[in-house]
């Protein structure tokens, strides 16, 4: 990754929030602002998931330039990225840089060739920033679009029980509210 690795502090764990890792990691990356610590960067998105976060990580943080060909920018040589779900809105609310939003999209990893590929437990979340607001929030004049290039990208691997543990959650979101109270 461009002979750069993200050097913690023992028992210190990158774990960001999606507006973290949008409002503060990509906003400072794009505006050019200074970051406690910079994220690796990636030429093109088309790796395979488990040749990114090697054998003891279940997940990655890292930055992405956009691709021209997006599409073909989410193939790689044993699957693809396919998308999951809509996109998200994302709003920079108290941080003190309130013109800023961003996107969320959701992947899933599939592997074979396009339509007919096996799912798997990997999942990629790439958060982007919109440049009619941002542009705003800059100090400096950024050429068009600039702010639109980068991509901060997450990949995890799902383990089963997740699943199980948010079908679960979402189960009783949906609940109609009442309280079941056991008797003794």
């Amino acid at each position: 990754m461009n002979g750069r690795s993200m050097r913690l502090p023992p028992g210190f764990r990158f774990d960001p929030d999606d507006e973290d890792l949008v409002f503060e990691y990509l906003a400072k990356k794009v505006l050019h602002r200074p970051m406690d610590f910079d994220l690796p960067e990636l030429r093109s998105c088309n790796v395979d998931p488990w040749d990114l976060l090697g054998d003891k990580n279940t997940e990655m943080y890292y930055f992405v330039k956009k691709e021209e060909r997006e599409k073909k920018g989410r193939e790689t040589l044993s699957g693809y990225w396919e998308e999951c779900e809509e996109e998200e809105v994302m709003e920079s609310g108290d941080r003190g840089c309130n013109y800023l939003e961003g996107r969320k999209k959701t992947f899933a990893f599939y592997i074979g060739q396009r339509p007919r590929g096996t799912i798997t437990p990997w999942i990629k979340y790439e958060f982007r920033l919109l440049s009619s607001r941002a542009t705003r929030w800059s100090s400096s004049s950024l050429p068009r679009g600039a702010v639109e290039n980068w991509r901060a990208v997450k990949v995890i691997v799902k383990e089963e029980n997740e699943e199980e543990i948010e079908e679960d959650e979402q189960a009783s979101d949906e609940s109609d509210g009442e309280e079941v109270v056991q008797s003794r």
